[in-house]
């Protein structure tokens, strides 16, 4: 089958989803100008649908409504500092900047209640916008922008005249080049439900945008991560395993540039399960845990770490003091070298007020899963640990002592969110905890692109004609280290540029 569009969106994640949408919105009132989105998956979401910290925004109805006097500048300055040097300059402005119409546009244009803020390590202020629990029930950021603009999308495409149709279990395969050297399109395939014969198709348009994600999720067959990051083979992931790195190929079959391929971000806190610890795929723990006073401890009770500071050096930290047969957390009573365990693990621990902050609804959640646990006491807390009590007990007063004297602890902490140690006088108080161990979480490589999202020639630097990207799959934003809340963020503010730059080319070009 050969069909005709006007933009065609590949990858059904937020970034793609956001394109689609503005794609649309700008084109209302034009005649003819159609847009189509494809997903290899059977659903739309990806990645995107896993984030649990939330998306990041300043000076946003939210701060102002909780007096939070945040700026444009000092978000530039933290996301600059995490990329340690790295990040493209321009490319950070423009996230920094479109942050507050990101934020707005899905509070306002979609309703999502983004009134709970968190400040995640490395950032100067709580920017990080997520939802409330709603009657006792998590509601997670990531999975209620998705889903609400997903069904969004779903309700254009059932339209009678609909100029939107999305493909589901539809996989990108190759661009067609033009002639004038940009692209004509795209081939791709699906599988016949029925005799599982696969089946390829051609569609034709004037403009493609690449959202398919990064590479995070290869498990068992590597490429780029073989390639770029050997040394993190072997290493359990929170992606799914759809993220492959499709569109890296597309794009540098038609001459793109491939930038800071091997810098992998290692997420240092995916959940260890008790039931099943060497699962390969971790579901993460989000940094709102210890954005809201979650603290950090080793295998003897230990605090190692800022617990604020960025994930690449809460990771390093991991590495470093969580990973020596005495020193690592673990669920078995065994201290040997057991393969199923993480041979790096620390203990995530929270007080009843750092809990309450982060949310019962989402807590219990977690219990559900079998991924926390609660203990009634210090004792039990202790116990449950296999730590010393004294120990345990005068890690958790020195971290409150720093909090209750206003200064900075040995290791660099100064903003203390909650007390660690419950008040002795409420013994109905809880602490809640689980293992956590560094993981595969995104990959801050990929296509280099600029601010109006152009895809760039590895040749000369220009833009490919007709070729945009946005979210996981582009490179260059986020250099080293990407700051937890960034990646929402740029799927929103990247995607709707990239839909505005579609809707100006497709508008433009003449069939």
């Amino acid at each position: 089958m050969v069909a005709r569009t006007s933009i065609v969106v590949v990858g059904g994640g937020l970034a793609g989803m956001s394109a689609a949408i503005e794609a649309l919105r700008q084109t209302s009132h034009v005649a003819g100008v159609t847009v189509a989105l494809l997903e290899k998956e059977g659903r739309t979401g990806g990645n995107s649908g896993k984030a649990s910290s939330g998306i990041n925004g300043v000076l946003t109805r939210t701060q102002k409504e909780k007096g939070i006097h945040d700026s444009v500048e000092a978000f530039v300055q933290d996301t600059l500092k995490s990329g340690h040097g790295r990040s493209n300059e321009t490319l950070v402005g423009k996230l920094a900047r479109d942050s507050t119409q990101a934020v707005s546009w899905l509070q306002d244009d979609f309703k999502l209640d983004l009134d709970v803020l968190a400040r995640l390590g490395g950032h100067s202020f709580p920017r990080t916008h997520r939802r409330p629990d709603l009657d006792g029930k998590p509601q997670p950021v990531g999975w209620g922008i998705v889903s609400t603009l997903g069904r969004h999308l779903g309700e254009l495409a059932a339209l009678e005249d609909a100029r939107f149709k999305l493909f589901t279990g539809a996989r990108v395969i190759k661009l067609l080049p033009a002639t004038h050297g940009g692209v004509a399109g795209v081939v791709y395939e699906t599988v016949d439900a029925d005799s599982k014969i696969i089946r390829q198709h051609s569609i034709h348009s004037d403009v493609v945008v690449l959202a398919t994600g990064g590479f995070g999720g290869e498990g068992n067959r590597p490429r780029y991560l073989k390639k770029y990051a050997p040394h993190l083979m072997g290493l359990p992931a929170t992606n799914g395993a759809f993220a492959t790195g499709d569109g890296l190929g597309l794009a540098a079959a038609l001459g793109a540039e491939l930038v800071d391929m091997d810098q992998v971000q290692v997420h240092p806190t995916g959940f260890v399960k008790s039931s099943d610890p060497g699962n390969p795929t971790k579901f993460l723990a989000a940094e709102a845990l210890r954005g809201e006073g979650g603290i950090l401890l080793n295998g003897v009770g230990h605090r190692f770490v800022n617990e604020l500071d960025t994930r690449d050096h809460v990771t390093d930290a991991m590495n470093k003091f969580c990973s020596a047969p005495n020193t690592r957390a673990r669920h078995s009573d065994s201290v040997e070298e057991i393969p199923k365990e993480p041979l790096t693990a620390a203990f995530l621990v929270l007080s009843q007020a750092a809990a309450d902050n982060f949310g019962q609804g989402a807590l219990g959640f977690y219990e559900k899963m079998g991924l926390m646990s609660r203990a009634g006491s210090l004792e039990e807390l202790a116990t449950a640990l296999r730590v010393d009590l004294v120990v345990l007990r005068k890690t958790l007063e020195d971290h409150d002592g720093a909090r209750d004297n206003g200064t900075h602890d040995e290791y660099g902490k100064s903003v203390f969110p909650q007390r660690a140690l419950n008040p002795l006088d409420k013994p109905q108080m809880n602490y809640y905890w689980g293992i956590v161990t560094p993981s595969i979480h995104y990959t801050m490589g990929g296509i280099r692109f600029d601010d109006m999202t152009r895809v760039l020639r590895a040749a000369d630097g220009a833009p490919i004609p007709g070729l945009l990207a946005a979210g996981e799959v582009t490179g260059g934003l986020h250099g080293a280290n990407r700051l937890g809340g960034n990646s929402l963020l740029e799927c929103v503010v990247y995607g709707r540029e990239a839909g505005r730059q579609a809707a100006i080319l497709a508008t433009s070009t003449s069939y």
